[in-house]
């Protein structure tokens, strides 16, 4: 605020420039619009080591993609950022405000690729910017400004080590600027950097080694057991299919190894008394990927003569690699009962009824012994931008053209077996599955069973953006409080996104497997708008803004057709801001929204996604009222279900309606403090069912049950279809505060913040219904994720001399965990009945705090010591059974690297 008024003593001396939620070149002041600044120093402070790391940590963040999603979870290698719950897909990134080529076929970004050693500051809008950004910026922007013009040559450099095992962290950059662009008539800026992260696995954490879980009832104190294993075994289970006396259609399952040894193998629960034994399966696999990425990134400009306009040009070029290791495979397999296997291992175990009534036998086996599935999700990032800058005639003007990709193939690096290989080596007895548990397979058939896998590239993700963009502002007319400018713009931009699975293995080579339905859409974007700023008297001032947005139907290029509809709206925004006196800031804003679905969930064929992360009782069953649909013999017991996913070409827009309200108040040079509160409402929200709302309330979603046929089984089995709908209303409101205080004590300096988010208001409809409201506010939804009403930040900073100590706190508040009843029987008791029961935990608080440490040892020359999470904190207990395949914790919502040290340093030549 203070700075405002500096402006109107001096302005020649002042440099109008952007801020993001304006297109009007104006002081870097509070404004209308809720805008958290973060420099340089703030991101080193936080002691991070990727872009993604410092987004994910600020308080305003909830509901994005996290590291750990890439195992198992289907995050793929992407981290994004979500403001405020509302959603990743609400929520627009930009770098040097401007768009990059999205993560998927939507508008997400991928914040990994943004390098980290290039960035200047982060500027995060926490109100909606639809009528200046375009669609998708409904829950607001987060726009990274990266680093122009002359600077030192300097070298950056960062090692971290956790207390446990895994985790560690390396990386390294280097970057350069040369030329003034006044003094020198150009600039150049570059810069790159490296970074490599191992991997940390289950087995090295207690909390998360097990999906064999045991706890005390937290109401009766009872010994309690949670188990989330998979019936696909090692040695396998085997589920037989017959014909009773009667005709009916009946089902057995048989363990081979338990009928021989009387119990089941190691690592394994003979949970349910249904004759087969469940694979601890969270013992095998990681809780965070092995990460590998590169990033360079260039600016430069020119100065074109006397024209008032320089050129300039930015290039970012990133490559990174997430080496994801999930449990091993889990196949299965047909075996014939003329098979000599199946006459030693399945036939002694049979009833003459059940062997004569046979009418297959699907065996289920994990495929430990070749290793577990690993995926390296690899990531090819080029954005270029080049356009021109300056004034003429009174105008402001900005222009550029922008092309971007991000070419991301799915590699296979182990634990995945060629169908007819398997088979054949099946067939001549090289490979038997029945008699070895975990680790006793002989090396001879361990090779063999390697032999049949494939190793190389799965699926190639191809994405394209060009476009083109103007915008210009000019002052207008006087008002009492200063004169009046506007601003002008349009845009353009062009889209691709291909899905195309290798031709080695995209139908159904890989045992288990099905085949990979090819994408390639193309859709093109264009928008106007106009903004508007009066400076109505001296301390009061509007902002008016409008835009049209006109989106195309899709061009399906692989049958050179059309899917779903044109699309086109016109949103707005009002704000407003108000100074009655120096110290004192009021500011309000009321806007619209409105986005398009992504091309996926527009235009996707139903397409095989694989199974559900929980295991669920048959959902057709007698006690649902189901037993005699159709599709309930095609039920087995307790099973992870199968998985379609597809589009929906007829999905309407969603649209919705933002507002905020703020003061900012600085009674003096210490203290500051900045209260926004901000509520989006969103209509006709695009979303899929989750898979535990149609397992539990089948009667509900019957529709949305169906079979999947498994080549490699020959049969038939029950599956649920993941298929977009407008699900009816999303609303979220809450309060974002951040409070600052600066003194002295002695010659040290003490700077104190306080910032933070308040949740007041979480809920969504059911999907299907527009009247039926459900929460996820501090509880487990039915949507699969918590938003929590308080997320925190405090820190706490000491200067003195060449010393700066920072400590940092961050805090969630407990919620209620996902509740599971007796029908889903994840829970039993601790005993020999092991009797299923109905269990909700509360999940407690959790609080981390890091300290850091910095020493100016010179001029040009800082060193930086610091331990994250420095009270050693684990995660707290939750029994989350869906998303990735991590156990015992939620990696969503809590770290499970535990008390880590860091030393970082920086030289600057």
């Amino acid at each position: 605020m203070h700075a405002a008024y500096a402006q109107e003593a001096q302005p020649q001396t002042v440099q109008r420039i952007e801020i993001t939620g304006s297109s009007i070149k104006r002081i870097a002041a509070e404004a209308s619009l809720p805008v958290q600044t973060f420099n340089e120093k703030d991101i080193k402070r936080a002691g991070v080591t990727s872009a993604t790391d410092f987004i994910q940590q600020l308080p305003v963040m909830q509901g994005f993609t996290v590291a750990a999603d890439s195992v198992g979870g289907g995050g793929g290698g992407l981290t994004t950022a979500s403001l405020h719950d509302v959603g990743e897909q609400y929520t627009l990134v930009l770098v040097n405000g401007r768009r990059i080529a999205p993560a998927n076929s939507g508008t997400t970004i991928d914040i990994n690729a943004i390098p980290l050693a290039a960035i200047e500051r982060v500027e995060v809008l926490t109100d909606g910017a639809s009528a200046l950004y375009g669609a998708d910026a409904i829950a607001g922007v987060v726009n990274f400004i990266l680093k122009k013009g002359a600077a030192p040559l300097q070298i950056d450099a960062k090692y971290s080590k956790p207390q446990s095992p895994g985790g560690k962290d390396k990386s390294v950059s280097i970057s350069k600027g040369f030329g003034d662009i006044e003094d020198d008539g150009y600039s150049v800026f570059l810069s790159a950097s490296h970074q490599e992260s191992t991997r940390m696995k289950a087995s090295q954490r207690d909390f998360a080694k097990t999906g064999i879980i045991n706890f005390n009832d937290p109401v009766t104190g009872k010994p309690l057991q949670f188990f989330n294993g998979s019936s696909r075994s090692i040695p396998p289970n085997v589920t037989i299919r017959y014909l009773d006396a009667a005709g009916a259609k009946k089902s057995v399952n048989v363990n081979p190894y338990m009928k021989i040894n009387g119990k089941c193998p190691p690592a394994h629960v003979d949970a349910f008394g249904d004759g087969q034994c469940y694979f601890d399966y969270t013992s095998t696999v990681e809780i965070a990927p092995e990460v590998q990425r590169d990033n360079a990134y260039g600016s430069a400009s020119i100065k074109l003569g006397n024209s008032g306009f320089k050129a300039f040009t930015e290039v970012s070029l990133g490559e990174s690699h997430v080496y994801a290791n999930i449990a091993a495979y889990p196949a299965e397999f047909s075996l014939d009962k003329s098979s000599p296997l199946f006459a030693k291992y399945v036939a002694p175990y049979l009833t003459a009824q059940q062997l004569s009534g046979m009418t297959s036998a699907t065996v289920k086996y994990r495929l430990q012994d070749l290793g577990g599935r690993a995926y390296d999700y690899q990531s090819k990032t080029a954005d270029i931008v080049a356009g021109v800058d300056g004034s003429a005639m009174g105008w402001d003007i900005n222009s550029a053209f922008t092309y971007s990709t991000n070419k991301s193939p799915t590699n296979y690096v182990g634990g995945f077996p060629l169908a007819d290989k398997f088979d054949a080596a099946l067939a001549s007895g090289t490979i038997d599955p029945f008699p070895y548990a975990q680790g006793t397979m002989p090396a001879a058939m361990v090779d063999a069973l390697k032999a049949t896998q494939y190793i190389g590239n799965y699926s190639n993700t191809d994405i394209k953006m060009h476009g083109f963009d103007v915008h210009g502002s000019h002052e207008l007319f006087d008002l009492p409080g200063g004169k009046s400018q506007i601003a002008v713009g349009a845009d353009y931009r062009k889209t691709s996104y291909s899905e195309k699975g290798n031709d080695a293995v995209s139908h159904s080579e890989i045992l288990f497997d099905s085949d990979q339905t090819p994408f390639d859409f193309t859709r093109h974007n264009a928008g106007a708008f106009t903004e508007l700023l009066m400076p109505i008297v001296k301390d009061l001032e509007v902002t008016g803004s409008l835009r049209y947005d006109s989106i195309s139907k899709l061009t399906d290029n692989l049958t050179n057709s059309s899917v779903g509809n044109n699309q086109s709206a016109t949103t707005y925004k009002l704000s407003t801001r108000y100074q009655p006196t120096k110290t004192v800031l009021l500011r309000a804003a009321y806007g619209t929204g409105f986005r398009v679905a992504s091309m996926k969930q527009i235009g996707q064929p139903l397409a095989d996604f694989g199974v559900t992360g929980g295991t669920y009782n048959c959902p057709l069953s007698a006690a649902n009222g189901l037993a005699n649909h159709p599709l309930a013999q095609y039920c087995d017991g307790r099973n992870q279900l199968e998985v379609w996913q597809g589009g929906n070409a007829n999905l309407k827009p969603e649209h919705s309606k933002q507002w905020s309200f703020g003061t900012v108040w600085e009674p003096n040079a210490s203290f500051s403090a900045k209260v926004d509160v901000w509520n989006v409402e969103i209509r006709d929200a695009v979303t899929s069912v989750s898979e535990s709302l149609i397992a539990n309330n089948p009667n509900k979603y019957i529709d949305l049950y169906t079979t999947k046929y498994k080549a490699s089984t020959g049969v038939n089995a029950l599956a649920i279809k993941l298929m977009p709908i407008n699900i009816g209303r999303q609303e979220n409101r809450g309060i974002d505060y951040d409070l600052l205080f600066k003194t002295k004590l002695g010659e040290a300096k003490i700077t104190n913040r306080l910032a933070g988010t308040y949740m007041l208001k979480s809920r969504f409809t059911t999907p299907g219904t527009n009247d039926q409201w459900e929460t996820s506010l501090n509880e487990y939804g039915s949507n699969d994720a918590v938003t929590f009403r308080n997320v925190v930040k405090a820190s706490s900073t000491y200067e003195l001399g060449p010393w700066t100590h920072t400590l940092t706190a961050n805090y969630r508040n407990g919620y209620k965990d996902k509740h599971h009843d007796i029908d889903n029987c994840a829970v039993t008791t601790n005993d020999a009945n092991q009797d299923c029961v109905d269990v909700q935990l509360e999940v407690p608080s959790y609080t981390t705090f890091d300290l850091q440490s910095q020493y100016h040892v010179m001029k040009n020359f800082d060193v930086t010591a610091g331990i994250n999470n420095l009270a050693d904190r684990n995660p707290p207990l939750s029994l989350r059974n869906t998303g990735s395949h991590q156990l015992g914790y939620d990696p969503r919502y809590a770290s499970p690297v535990g008390r880590t040290f860091y030393l970082s340093g920086s030289y600057k030549f």
